[in-house]
């Protein structure tokens, strides 16, 4: 994973003075063994922002549509992303390729909108991350990204400064069995919305 921290070394020294970058909550993630870091998604600066405050690599779930441009196709294979095939539940290669990560005591990272979205709470969270957080069995560890529909908003070419701060909050502990996924699904809702998401930016 040298490329990995390369990578998140060369951004945090950018988004120190850029966006006079902050991490709270931290300890939140687990020092060792699986977990699925959940995010609302507001702009395109997040899995960044997500991979710089996270004490441990996260390889994150990526659109397929986006895994496959020629520009950045290299950097995610690189980074270890996994390619997702649709914009609904991951497909059963995602699943699996996720789920191993997991069961190699590995950190996934999702956001369960799907794509990016406007600023607002978060209500339509997608049960790919409940799903792999049952099946792998690992914890959930929900965290918002604020202030970065702020720094790169949507249809802006180039991001600009504006201060970003990365949250984490506890861990979400799956109880197991099918129905769970959907119960999941809505506690991860409610604790992305307590941890203050975008839309309670000053």
């Amino acid at each position: 994973m040298l490329f990995y921290r390369t990578v998140r070394l060369a951004f945090r020294g950018l988004a120190v003075p850029l966006f006079r970058f902050e991490v709270e909550g931290a300890h939140h993630v687990p020092g060792r063994g699986p977990a699925v870091l959940v995010a609302p998604h507001r702009s395109w600066l997040d899995p960044a922002c997500v991979g710089a405050a996270c004490p441990r690599p996260v390889h994150f779930l990526i659109m397929e549509r986006v895994w496959r441009l020629s520009w950045a196709n290299w950097f995610f294979r690189m980074m270890r992303g996994v390619p997702v095939a649709s914009e609904g539940t991951p497909a059963l290669p995602a699943v699996r390729a996720a789920l191993r990560l997991l069961r190699a005591g590995e950190l996934v990272g999702v956001f369960p909108e799907g794509r990016v979205q406007p600023e607002g709470p978060v209500a339509a969270a997608r049960a790919g991350a409940a799903l792999l957080a049952v099946r792998g069995p690992a914890p959930v560890v929900p965290l918002v990204v604020r202030g970065s529909a702020r720094a790169w908003p949507r249809g802006r070419r180039w991001p600009r400064p504006a201060p970003v701060t990365v949250r984490f909050g506890p861990p979400l502990a799956p109880e197991g069995g099918a129905r769970e996924i959907g119960e999941l699904t809505r506690r991860i809702e409610r604790a992305l919305n307590e941890l203050g998401g975008p839309a309670r930016e000053r």
